[in-house]
C-alpha cells in the first residue's frame, strides 16, 4: 500500500521539535478512565475498554467471554429475581417469579422444582423479598407482605401459619425485605424495623424466649434498612443512607431471658437503595448507589468508582431497573461486576453495560443479551455469575462468543511535540494472540480531533499449509467436498505488518473493535510525525 504524505502546506519549520518522534503504543491495560477527557486521560490507561478484560501490561488484554446456553426459562412467566443457596451439598438456585410463584433449579441437574404457586409472594422484586440459608439444612425467604417468612428444607416449603421444620408452627406477622443469619439467629429487616428471633431458632420471634425487634429512629437512616449483611464477626445494617453494625450479641436473664447488643453507626452519609448490589468481597461489603460504587473497609466507606464517572449516571433514572451486582472467577481472576444502565461514549445507545473491578481498575463489558439482573453462586469456593434478561437465566463468562462487539479506545495523544502542531499518522502495528478462529478480523480506527478513519487490519490466527512435493499448495477436501483449513495447535500469535492509515490532527488516537471470539491485544501503536506548526 502506499505511503501517505504530509498535507500540502504543513511543512516542518525551525520550530518543529528534531529527531524522528516516539511511536505511541497501547500495551500498559491499566483500565478505564472516563472521568476525564480522552486527552487527559493518563498515557497507561484507556478511554474505554468494552469487552476486553486487562489481564497484565504488555501481556494480555483479553476478549470476555459470552453466554452459556440458558440455565432456566422462565415461560410464561418473567423472571423477577433470583438467588442461590444450598441444602448439603446439593447446590439450588431460587427463582422468584413476576407471578409470585418460587421456583427451586438444582444447578448439578438443572431440574426445576415449583415451591410455591403464583401469588405467594404478592409483590415480587428483589427490593421487596430476600434469601439466606441456614447452615446447609435451610433455605429462607423474606417477602414484604403480612405473612412473609417461608422455608424449604429441600423437601417441604414451609409457609406461614403451617407446620414448621422440627414442629410446631411457622410464625405468623413476619416479613420484610431482607434477611440474614448471624449469630444463631435470624434477623429480619421490614423498612426501619429490625426484627431478630431466640437464640438458636429459626422459627421463634418471641420474646419470651430472647427474640424481639426495634425500630432505628436515628437521623441518618432516610427510609430503611435495605440489605443485612455478616462479615469480619459484624452485622451491618445497610440503610439508604447510612450503615450500621451489630456486634457482642448475647442473650440471658431468667425466668425470661432477653437479647443484648451494641448497635453503632459506621456512616451516617453513605448506604444504597439497591440491595442487589450489596455483596461481601474479601470481608468487605461492596455496594453501588446512585452516585458511585462503594467499599466498606471494617465501617469506614470509600469510593472505588471514579474513573467511572464519565459514564456511571448517565442514563435517567437508570433505564427504569434497579443495579445489581455478582461475583465471578474470570481466567483465574476474581471480580466483581456492577450491572448498570448508561449511555455508551461511543454509540451513544443507552445499553445495559457490566463493569467489572478487581479491586484496582475497571473495565466494562457486554454479553449476548439484555441483562437486567445479574446474582452469583458460590459452591466449593468457586465464584459463577448468572444473569437473566427476564425471560431465561444464563451463565455469564461461560465461553467464548462472538455474539458482542469487544472495543478497545486509547487516550488522545497530543505528542509528538504538544498541541501547538499538527501531526500526521500513516503507520499502525500490532501484536495480538489467538485462542480461537472465530471472527478474528479487527477494525481499526484512528481517530483525531477532526473526525475517525477505519479500516480493517490484516490479522489472523497462524494457518498451517500442505504442499506438495513440487512445492505447489496442496488443498484438502472435506467428505461434503469442502476445502479444509488447518489452524496450528494451541494459541498462536499473529504479528500485523505495517498498515498504511492516513489521519491527521492535533489530538490523535486509536480504536480497536472486533468480535473475535477468544483472543488478546498484546501491543497496538502508530507512528506520528510533525505535519506543521500551528503557531
Amino acid at each position: 500500500m502506499l505511503d501517505v504524505a504530509a498535507p500540502a502546506g504543513e511543512q516542518n519549520t525551525a520550530y518543529t521539535p528534531k529527531g524522528p518522534p516516539d511511536p505511541l503504543i497501547f500495551e500498559e491495560f491499566e483500565g478505564i478512565n472516563t472521568a476525564t477527557t480522552r486527552a487527559g486521560v493518563d498515557d497507561k490507561e484507556a478511554y474505554w475498554l468494552d469487552g476486553f478484560m486487562p489481564l497484565g501490561p504488555r501481556r494480555n488484554l483479553r476478549t470476555m467471554p459470552g453466554i452459556s446456553a440458558p440455565f432456566y426459562v422462565g415461560g410464561a412467566n418473567q423472571i423477577a429475581f433470583f438467588d442461590f443457596a444450598n441444602i448439603g451439598s446439593t447446590p439450588y438456585m431460587i427463582v422468584v417469579q413476576t407471578n409470585g410463584s418460587v421456583v427451586a433449579v438444582n444447578t448439578n441437574t438443572r431440574v426445576a422444582t415449583v415451591l410455591a404457586v403464583g401469588g405467594t409472594i404478592t409483590a415480587p422484586s428483589r427490593t421487596t423479598c430476600a434469601i439466606a440459608q441456614w447452615g446447609s439444612q435451610y433455605i429462607q425467604l423474606v417477602a414484604k407482605q403480612p405473612d412473609g417468612y417461608f422455608i424449604w428444607d429441600g423437601t417441604t416449603f414451609f409457609v406461614p401459619g403451617g407446620v414448621a421444620p422440627g414442629g410446631g408452627t411457622m410464625p405468623l406477622a413476619i416479613g420484610g425485605s431482607a434477611i440474614e443469619n448471624y449469630t444463631g439467629r435470624v434477623w429480619i429487616a421490614n423498612g426501619p424495623t429490625i426484627t431478630f428471633s431466640a437464640p438458636g431458632s429459626l422459627i421463634d420471634f418471641s420474646s419470651a424466649n430472647g427474640g424481639g425487634n426495634f425500630t432505628s429512629t436515628d437521623s441518618f437512616l432516610r427510609v430503611q434498612f435495605t440489605q443485612l449483611k455478616q462479615t469480619n464477626g459484624f452485622l451491618y445494617l445497610i440503610g439508604d443512607s447510612s450503615i450500621n453494625y451489630i456486634s457482642g450479641v448475647q442473650t440471658g436473664g431468667s425466668p425470661t431471658p432477653v437479647t443484648t447488643f451494641t448497635n453503632q453507626n459506621a456512616d451516617p452519609e453513605v448506604g444504597t437503595a439497591w440491595p442487589s448490589t450489596v455483596t461481601v468481597f474479601n470481608r468487605n461489603i461492596l455496594f453501588a448507589n446512585a452516585f458511585g460504587a462503594h467499599v466498606s473497609y471494617g465501617g469506614a466507606v470509600t469510593k472505588t468508582s471514579e474513573k467511572l464517572d464519565g459514564v456511571y449516571n448517565t442514563s435517567p433514572n437508570f433505564g427504569g431497573i434497579v443495579p445489581s451486582a455478582a461475583k465471578a472467577i474470570v481466567f483465574g481472576k476474581k471480580i466483581w461486576i456492577l450491572l448498570l444502565p448508561i449511555i455508551d461514549p461511543i454509540t451513544g445507545q443507552e445499553v445495559n453495560k457490566l463493569f467489572c473491578w478487581n479491586q484496582k481498575i475497571w473495565w466494562a463489558t457486554s454479553q449476548d443479551i439484555n441483562l437486567i439482573y445479574i446474582q452469583f453462586q458460590e459452591i466449593n469456593s468457586i465464584l459463577t455469575a448468572y444473569g437473566t434478561d427476564g425471560s431465561a437465566i444464563v451463565q455469564l463468562f461461560a465461553q467464548p462468543s462472538a455474539g458482542f462487539v469487544k472495543r478497545a479506545v486509547t487516550k488522545f495523544w497530543d505528542k509528538p511535540g504538544g498541541y501547538q502542531f499538527t501531526k500526521w499518522v500513516n503507520r499502525f502495528w500490532a501484536i495480538v494472540q489467538y485462542f480461537s478462529n472465530l471472527a478474528p478480523a479487527i477494525t481499526v480506527a484512528i481517530d483525531s480531533d477532526t473526525g475517525s478513519v477505519s479500516s480493517t487490519a490484516s490479522l489472523a490466527s497462524n494457518l498451517a499449509t500442505w504442499f506438495t512435493n513440487a512445492e505447489v499448495v496442496a488443498t484438502w477436501f472435506t467428505l461434503s467436498n469442502q476445502p479444509s483449513v488447518w489452524q496450528s495447535a494451541g494459541s498462536s500469535y499473529a504479528v500485523s505488518l505495517p498498515a498504511a492509515v492516513s489521519q491527521n490532527g492535533v489530538l490523535i488516537g486509536f480504536t480497536m473493535s472486533t468480535n473475535a471470539a477468544d483472543m488478546t491485544i498484546v501491543s497496538a501503536m502508530m507512528q506520528p510525525s510533525i505535519a506543521g506548526n500551528r503557531g
